[in-house]
């Protein structure tokens, strides 16, 4: 096991450091990260990683990088250029720390991405992703992307564009974690499970989610027993919104608090529609009353909803289930 700490009481002090000293091996490497402030952008590019912090709240991983950070001729970098931790090969597992993006409020910034998670496998446990707009990002990586991480080689699916996206067979898993910010702050096209999270509403509201999910496949952002809270004005905090035509959304035994919209989903604009791909089952708490729901968007029957199951959402062709 390898250990960062900032006192140099470590094998290293930065967390870059100490994947970089990694071998280009199969087995598992083991990065133990004692508590501090580490102030850095990590890529993590070798396949089969744990990285573990001493203290959820204490060992903090944070940068603060934007959309509107600019290129040399002028040009803004744009969302996906903003992250702060990049998981960019599969089998990575992440487990009680912090990371933050602390670049500022979206509507100043432009969307600030905290953890940009593209290999596949991945498994996130115990974790806070902290930012304001587009905090958690679950997607394939793009030229510019693959670009700017360079030497790092991305062992993780690659597309042109990632609006309308090919069809994505990545998948992540989340546990116990909190997810904080406003503007469709959990997005993006692969299969991803969160079980036991809390979802939380800066003040600005806004949209939990906005997938893009391919048409050919069958499943998006799945929520189970998860919390919705926040701290915007009653009402200010919508479900999600579909980024793309196809978009899949699911929330099953969630609570939701007052700052949830009744309406629960949004149609983005005319194209960009809600459909029976998003819907929900048992959701419970004050806001909870799908009679106030948007009239397009899936009234779960438990047979449907019992046939949503982690081996199902997450299995793949590689029946892959997260331990």
């Amino acid at each position: 096991m390898i250990t960062v700490a900032k006192d140099g009481s470590g094998d290293y002090t930065s967390v870059q450091a100490a994947v970089d000293s990694l071998r280009a091996e199969n087995g598992l490497a083991e990065i133990y990260i004692r508590k501090g402030v580490y102030e850095e952008r990590v890529v993590i590019h070798r396949k089969n990683v744990r990285l573990t912090g001493e203290d959820r709240e204490g060992t903090v991983i944070t940068w603060s990088a934007c959309a509107k950070d600019l290129y040399p001729d002028g040009k803004e970098k744009g969302t996906f250029l903003s992250f702060t931790l990049m998981t960019a090969a599969p089998d990575v597992t992440v487990e009680n720390l912090t990371v933050r993006n602390d670049a500022g409020d979206g509507s100043v910034v432009g969307q600030a991405v905290a953890v940009y998670a593209a290999g596949d496998r991945g498994v996130w446990r115990s974790c806070s992703f902290i930012a304001h707009q587009d905090t958690l990002f679950c997607g394939p990586v793009m030229p510019k992307v693959e670009a700017e991480i360079a030497p790092y080689r991305a062992e993780t699916e690659s597309v042109e564009s990632v609006g309308d996206c090919p069809l994505t067979h990545s998948r992540q898993y989340f546990e116990n974690c909190l997810i904080r910010g406003d503007i469709d702050f959990i997005f993006g096209p692969y299969r991803c499970w969160f079980e036991g999270c809390e979802l939380y509403m800066n003040a600005r509201g806004g949209w939990y989610t906005a997938a893009n999910t391919p048409e050919e496949q069958p499943y998006g952002l799945v929520f189970r027993r998860c919390r919705l809270t926040g701290e915007c004005g009653d009402g200010m905090g919508y479900l999600g919104r579909p980024w793309r035509r196809f978009a899949r959304t699911l929330f099953l035994e969630c609570d939701m608090d007052e700052h949830v919209s009744p309406e629960g989903f949004r149609d983005w604009d005319e194209t960009r529609v809600v459909t029976e791909r998003y819907g929900e089952w048992r959701t419970s708490g004050i806001r909870a009353d799908q009679k106030t729901r948007h009239p397009k968007q899936k009234r779960m029957t438990e047979e449907e909803a019992r046939k949503v199951t982690l081996p199902g959402v997450l299995g793949g062709a590689d029946g892959w289930q997260p331990a």
